[in-house]
């Protein structure tokens, strides 16, 4: 059930709900930062893994 997705979501959540009250004081503007602050984490961190897809993960596998 904890998957590497929901656990980044989570993260995105948690840490822009900090950001967004401790930085804004408006509802309007805290939700526009809020939404700035996720998308962009949870996009960029999509964004990031798409990037990284074509490379290999680990070491190359040794001849036998």
């Amino acid at each position: 059930m904890l998957s590497h997705f929901f656990l980044m979501v989570l993260y995105a959540l948690l840490v822009s709900l900090f950001f967004t009250t401790l930085w804004r004081r408006e509802r309007r503007q805290q939700i526009k930062l809020f939404c700035q602050i996720f998308f962009g984490m949870v996009g960029g961190g999509l964004l990031v893994a798409w990037l990284m897809y074509p490379f290999p993960s680990g070491p190359p596998a040794p001849f036998p």
